[in-house]
């Protein structure tokens, strides 16, 4: 399998410009306008596939895209791999009170509360450790060293870090947070190697056959960012969600692991406006929330024109899964942003008015 960096490379480089094939709409659905929001603006959408009630209503991709092309995922990985936590505490492999001490020996300079933190606090953001998630600063960033610096073991990596403030007590967005708990994760398997059970348990269970998910050197998957995928398999794993973790007539994710997914981490569970220090929404179990709650006011939602029950997995450069139960629609976009980025909140928008508009009718 070829190393991380070079897949990162090819998926950056590939498949930019304007769909130059023809939309693939059902009947009854116009998605016209939501296309021309996405393929003929300064972004760079590279496939949108839109699901409703478990079909593909829309789908197009752009010049030297298709459906059979794996897409890197980016940080959509962290989603990922809260699933497979789910599965795992499922089998009683791992549970989420459970110090990741229980699963590593503290490496020598680690902070001396390091096993204050627990498996919840990692898939919620709330370790506590130190942790500057910045692709433009060299100096400070620890997601650069992480992901293109020599670090074998980036779980690691992370728990060299030192504590800022207790475990649970502050959010913080941190993919070292997600390394260290693939890395916790890894260990729990015992013996079983991490890829072939990520894909026996959840890839090949939830019909997602084109998934591949890189590791480290040490073994341990990326969880941060490093999972490939065809965006019809990204739509699956949103229906996934959307139908509280079965694929069919087949449970993938344990009952209640949804619900658990889109519960605020409590550091954000209290609504709050959004203001130009704080996105708004909230944030699960490595899913991003568009409000804390269902009924959240508008001022608090990361996206004010798209419904508050909205939640989705979203990486860098524009990548999202969108999972909106209200209206029972999934809504997948690629990309390859740089400055603009995407308006997410005017495409969902759009996504919404045709659900709603046909319903209508």
């Amino acid at each position: 399998m070829k190393p991380l960096l070079f897949l990162l490379g090819i998926a950056a480089l590939t498949g930019c410009g304007k769909s130059t094939e023809p939309s693939q709409t059902a009947p009854g659905y116009d998605f016209s306008p939501m296309r021309a929001e996405l393929f003929d603006n300064a972004w760079k959408t590279e496939g949108v596939v839109v699901l409703h009630e478990g079909k593909i209503v829309f789908e197009e991709y752009a010049e030297g895209w298709n459906d059979a092309t794996r897409h890197i995922t980016y940080s959509v990985s962290k989603s990922f791999g809260s699933a497979l936590l789910g599965i795992a505490i499922d089998q009683g492999l791992i549970a989420l009170e459970d110090s990741i001490c229980q699963y590593l020996t503290p490496p020598e300079g680690a902070d001396p509360t390091l096993c204050d933190t627990t498996i919840e606090h990692l898939v919620r953001m709330s370790s506590g450790l130190h942790w500057v998630e910045s692709y433009s600063d060299p100096v400070d960033s620890n997601i650069l060293p992480m992901l293109y610096g020599d670090e074998a073991d980036m779980g690691l990596y992370a728990a060299l870090q030192p504590r800022e403030v207790e475990a649970g007590e502050r959010w913080s967005y941190s993919s070292g947070d997600s390394n260290l708990l693939a890395r916790a994760l890894r260990i729990a398997l015992g013996d079983k190697d991490m890829r072939a059970w990520a894909k026996e348990n959840l890839f090949d269970r939830g019909g997602m056959t084109s998934a591949v998910f890189e590791s480290d050197r040490s073994g341990t998957l990326v969880f941060s960012s490093s999972c490939f995928m065809t965006p019809r398999d990204m739509a699956k794993f949103g229906q996934l969600y959307l139908e509280d973790g079965m694929s069919g007539s087949t449970r993938v994710l344990p009952e209640g692991w949804v619900e658990y997914t889109k519960t605020p981490a409590p550091p954000v569970a209290t609504p709050r406006p959004r203001d130009s220090n704080y996105d708004g929404g909230s944030y699960g179990a490595a899913f991003w929330l568009n409000g804390a709650r269902s009924d959240a006011p508008v001022d608090t939602l990361a996206y004010s024109r798209a419904p508050a029950d909205m939640f989705a997995a979203e990486g860098h450069w524009g990548q999202m899964i969108a999972i909106i139960p209200s209206r029972k629609l999934v809504v997948v976009r690629v990309g390859n942003d740089r400055d603009p980025g995407w308006d997410a909140n005017a495409a969902m928008e759009l996504a919404v008015s045709v659900i709603d508009q046909r319903e209508v009718k």
